[in-house]
């Protein structure tokens, strides 16, 4: 049986509380496990108080949920990151549960090794697939999608919101009452085009 094991945990907490913090964290857990229902084997769960991690069926579903994880961020205006570890693990068909069950802990031992590694480092995402160049291939291109992300501040997260929910500037400006030359300078400067298109770019790589 293919399976990805996403496993997540906080980077960067905002100046809310621990306790706001943990509170939101789960929100935004809620609202995934509902939206991605069909992608999900194991609904993604708390495993400790800034961590959570989840099992899923297929490669294009782990990759939309891990986008509709930071969009959701946003879309409440949470100030938070994290850093996600999507690993790709096959367990074979078993006539024991029990040996199924232990190749499974092997897997989730191996995520978090790599769960480990990244939070020595800057990124964000790593992403662990059974095909090396495939891998790289998408480590690369998060890597852009992460400076895109990370480039907007929480003041922005209201216009992110509204471009995320409709791409014509000019229904956003309307939005907020500003001129259409000021909503195409905001959506330029936020550059939702390029990040449009890096999530496309992120999802064709892998057909």
């Amino acid at each position: 049986m293919e399976h990805f094991i996403l496993m997540s945990d906080v980077k960067y907490l905002g100046k809310g509380s621990k306790e706001s913090f943990n509170t939101e964290l789960k929100n935004v857990i809620s609202v995934i496990n509902k939206l991605h229902k069909k992608d999900i084997i194991t609904p993604l769960n708390m495993v400790m108080n800034d961590e959570f991690q989840g099992i899923t069926n297929n490669l294009q579903g782990s990759l939309e949920l891990i986008f509709d994880i930071e969009e959701c961020i946003i879309e409440h205006g949470f100030d938070f990151k994290l850093k996600h570890v999507l690993y790709h693990d096959t367990i074979e068909t078993l006539q024991s549960k029990q040996l199924a069950y232990e190749r499974l802990g092997f897997g989730l031992i191996d995520a978090r090794e790599r769960l480990k590694l990244i939070k020595k480092t800057e990124s964000r995402f790593l992403i662990v697939t059974n095909n090396e160049k495939q891998s790289l291939n998408l480590n690369n291109l998060f890597f852009i999608y992460e400076d895109y992300v990370d480039s907007w501040k929480k003041a922005d997260y209201q216009y992110v919101r509204a471009f995320l929910n409709n791409h014509n500037y000019k229904e956003v400006s309307e939005q907020f009452n500003i001129n259409l030359s000021s909503g195409w300078r905001r959506e330029k400067s936020l550059k939702m085009k390029q990040y449009y298109t890096i999530k496309e770019m992120i999802l064709s790589s892998i057909e």
